[in-house]
């Protein structure tokens, strides 16, 4: 505020105006400095961003085909990138750009998305769920690029030179839950009802039986169905004549709710287990009581613990990146997981980020750390036959008044079971 001054203090009045101008100016100049730095900054939330030449990321998943469909592994991929970029400054500076390709169950489909994908140029390509894995691989492994997954299913994934499985999907699944079933449980007659694929699964399920009579069980029987069985009541039917102690299921999360129902409607008392893939909310609240007291394993810490850091920032992290509206499950934590795992390798890297240079530091990896999952080691050495299997360790959870439960507290291996089948 300007204090009057005589006449004769003219001089000093003139000095006063200016000085009052000088900081009114100085004060507009600061906010405007402070606008612009809360606005580069995203609205003052902290966020860094990445917005150097872009790093090329393929994934390949399958979606709306007969025999499975899971768009939850490709909506957390994507969650997990936008993450990457916004909030964590992409790798060095440079974004991840995901380039996805949707299969349809089909080795043709398969192989025409490795083809696309490899044009790309991409330092990985991610494996979703790919039944048709068989018919890609090896277009990327020509190609040199590495082929990097958390849920993989059966044959090449599972031992291709350019696969690394940071989890061990549905063969690490398998694993523990024989494991625990024998040596905790102490089953002595089981059932395997599995979907009825041709080739490898029938091969695996055999091998499963084989190791399962070496660990005791004196009865084991196997029924197959198909994905698309209208009424899975005439399977568990015959799976159960044997009064079995354990009924172990091989299914997508599709097939798994409708066989929880028919569980349901046979009061079945057997324990029933259950793949990863098939322990995810909506197929809990599907399958009503047919799903009380169902053991499942996971490659990855249950994603109910919201006290563990990692999974805390899973969930809030596919809330803010457009995930949240369908309910998580182990395939979308293998979505998320996968991409903050390759974020951590192309980090490590030093050089140039190519795929040839990932491909030496997996094949390098020892005990590195897994995005909400155990350590990992890609020696190769695992897991007899499933060589490119990085990691065999799973949680066995049980689903416990709606919510899954931790049973064991603790990791389960079960990869020496192997040398049964091969010993």
């Amino acid at each position: 505020m300007e204090v009057p001054l005589p006449a004769r203090g003219g001089y000093r009045l003139s000095r006063i105006r200016q000085c009052v101008v000088s900081r009114r100016a100085a004060v507009a100049g600061i906010m405007v400095v402070l606008l612009v730095a809360v606005a580069c900054s995203g609205g003052g939330k902290g966020r860094k961003g990445a917005n150097g030449t872009p790093i090329v990321v393929g994934l390949i998943n399958q979606e709306n085909a007969a025999v499975g469909s899971f768009p939850e592994v490709r909506r957390d991929a994507e969650a997990a990138v936008a993450y990457v970029n916004e909030e964590l400054d992409g790798v060095g500076g440079r974004p991840l750009r995901l380039e996805t390709c949707l299969t349809d169950g089909t080795p043709e489909s398969s192989q025409g998305c490795a083809n696309r994908l490899q044009q790309k140029h991409p330092v990985a390509v991610l494996g979703g769920v790919d039944l048709g894995a068989t018919s890609s691989i090896p277009v990327l492994d020509g190609a040199g690029i590495p082929y990097l997954g958390g849920s993989p299913a059966l044959g090449e994934e599972l031992t291709a030179t350019n696969a690394f499985m940071v989890t061990g999907g549905a063969a690490a699944d398998l694993l523990g839950q024989a494991q625990y079933a024998t040596d905790t449980l102490h089953a002595r007659r089981m059932s395997i009802v599995y979907i009825d694929l041709p080739g490898l699964l029938s091969t695996a399920v055999e091998a499963a039986r084989q190791v399962l009579q070496k660990k005791g069980v004196s009865d084991v029987k196997l029924v197959a169905e198909k994905a698309d069985a209208a009424d899975f009541t005439p399977a568990l039917t015959s799976a159960t004549r044997n009064n079995p102690d354990v009924v172990v299921a091989v299914f997508p999360a599709q097939g798994c709710a409708r066989i929880m129902q028919a569980r349901a409607a046979l009061g079945i008392k057997a324990r029933f287990f259950f793949p990863g893939s098939c322990a995810e909310q909506s197929v809990l609240d599907a399958a009503g009581g047919g799903a009380d007291g169902a053991y499942f394993a996971s490659g990855f810490l249950p994603y109910s613990d919201e006290a563990n850091p990692e999974v805390a920032t899973y969930l809030a992290k596919r809330r803010a990146h457009g995930a949240g509206d369908v309910k998580p499950s182990v395939l979308s934590q293998a979505g998320f997981a996968t991409v903050m795992d390759l974020r951590q390798l192309l980090g490590d890297l030093k050089g140039q980020l190519t795929a040839a240079a990932l491909t030496t530091e997996l094949r390098t990896a020892r005990d590195r750390p897994g995005f909400m999952s155990h350590t990992y080691t890609c020696d190769r050495q695992q897991v007899l036959l499933l060589s490119a299997v990085c990691n065999a360790n799973v949680r066995l959870l049980q689903e416990r008044g709606g919510r899954l439960t931790d049973v064991t507290g603790n990791w389960v291996n079960g990869a020496d079971l192997i040398r049964l089948f091969t010993g």
